[in-house]
């Protein structure tokens, strides 16, 4: 399984401030654009997976902005992710012309839709959990 995709965008007129300079929360939706294709090389859509009953919020996330792009720049998001039983990482760069202007990260809990609690999708989702299983492990680290 390939744990890397890479898409490109190209920063639309109302991502941009009056400045011209991207927003910077519109990385957070170029980021859901990433995980999004990711989950989709693995043959694990979203709509698959929320489908069968299993959802994955945010726990936590974050990004650090290093360079600007501008309305109408051609982008690079490279995501990459790692999966444990209980979470699921992607971890994202923004590029252009292979300068890093921006990277950032999304941590997902795995819960059942209904009662929203945590679990573990190998044990409760094993279908699922397998489509994920080549993605590369990630040990979350305590709250």
């Amino acid at each position: 399984m390939d744990d890397t995709s890479r898409i490109r965008l190209r920063v639309r007129y109302g991502e941009a401030d009056r400045m011209g300079i991207a927003y910077y929360a519109n990385y957070f939706d170029w980021f859901t654009e990433g995980r999004t294709e990711l989950l989709r090389q693995t043959g694990g859509n979203y709509r698959r997976i929320e489908d069968d009953g299993l959802l994955l919020p945010v726990v936590r996330t974050g990004a650090r902005y290093h360079r600007p792009c501008r309305y109408d720049d051609p982008i690079d998001l490279v995501t990459t992710a790692r999966v444990s039983p209980t979470r699921l990482r992607f971890d994202y760069r923004v590029e252009m012309e292979g300068v890093l202007l921006a990277e950032g990260y999304t941590e997902h809990a795995f819960v059942r839709r209904g009662d929203m609690r945590p679990l573990n999708a190998r044990r409760a989702f094993p279908e699922i959990y397998k489509l994920l299983a080549g993605l590369p492990p990630y040990s979350p680290s305590p709250d």
